[in-house]
C-alpha cells in the first residue's frame, strides 16, 4: 500500500521573533545561531512540495514577518500552487507590507494573541505595544480581506479571558479560531 502524500507543509522560515513569549519552542539561542535558508532554496523547497502533491503552505517561525523576502516567498508558493497560510505575531507587518503580501499571492492570515488585554498580551509577548499593534494589523488584514483565523493563547495565566478571545474573533470577522493551549 502506497503512503499517500502530505497535504501540507509547515515551513519554519526563521527563529528569529520580537516576542519573549515564555512558552515558546524558539529559544532566542537558536535564533542567534541560526542560518535560514535563502530565498532560492525555499522556493526550490516550495515548488518539490507542489509537485508531490503538497496543497497548503503553512508560513511560520520564529516570526516570518522578520524575513524581508517574505513577499517573495509567497509569490514562490504561489507559483508552485500552494495555498499560503501566514503564522505570525503580527509584529513586523505594516499596511503597505501586507499590500505586498496579498499582491503576491497571500491566502490566508493566522494571527496569534496572547491575552485579550493589553496588560497581559504585552507581558507574556514581552512586547510593550504589542496588543496595540496586533489590532491594528487586525484592522487591516480585515480591510485588505484576508481571511483570518485567530490563535488565542491559552494558558494558567489567561484561561479565563477565553470568552474574551472568542468575542474579539467575531469582532475581527476571523473566519475560524484556534485555541492553543501551553
Amino acid at each position: 500500500m502506497k503512503t499517500p502524500p502530505p497535504i501540507a507543509l509547515l515551513a519554519e522560515l526563521t527563529y528569529r521573533c520580537p516576542l519573549a513569549c515564555p512558552y515558546c519552542s524558539n529559544p532566542i539561542e537558536m535564533a542567534r545561531q541560526e542560518a535560514e535558508l535563502d530565498t532560492a532554496t525555499w522556493a526550490r523547497v516550495f515548488d518539490e512540495a507542489g509537485k508531490i502533491g503538497v496543497l497548503q503552505l503553512h508560513l511560520s517561525g520564529g516570526e516570518p514577518a522578520s524575513r524581508r523576502d517574505l513577499a517573495d516567498l509567497v509569490a514562490a508558493a504561489r507559483d508552485a500552487g500552494l495555498y499560503t497560510n501566514l503564522i505570525t505575531s503580527g509584529i513586523g507587518l505594516s499596511e503597505r507590507r501586507l499590500t505586498e503580501l496579498d499582491a503576491a499571492g497571500l491566502d490566508h492570515i493566522q494571527l496569534s494573541l496572547q491575552g485579550t488585554t493589553p496588560e497581559m498580551a504585552d507581558e507574556i509577548g514581552g512586547y510593550k505595544g504589542g496588543f496595540a499593534r496586533k489590532m491594528q494589523v487586525a484592522e487591516w488584514i480585515g480591510a485588505i480581506g484576508f481571511p483570518l483565523t485567530l490563535n488565542a493563547v491559552l494558558h494558567r495565566r489567561n484561561l479565563h479571558q477565553l470568552p474574551r478571545a472568542l468575542e474579539m474573533a467575531e469582532e475581527m470577522g476571523a473566519r475560524r479560531i484556534e485555541v492553543a493551549t501551553v
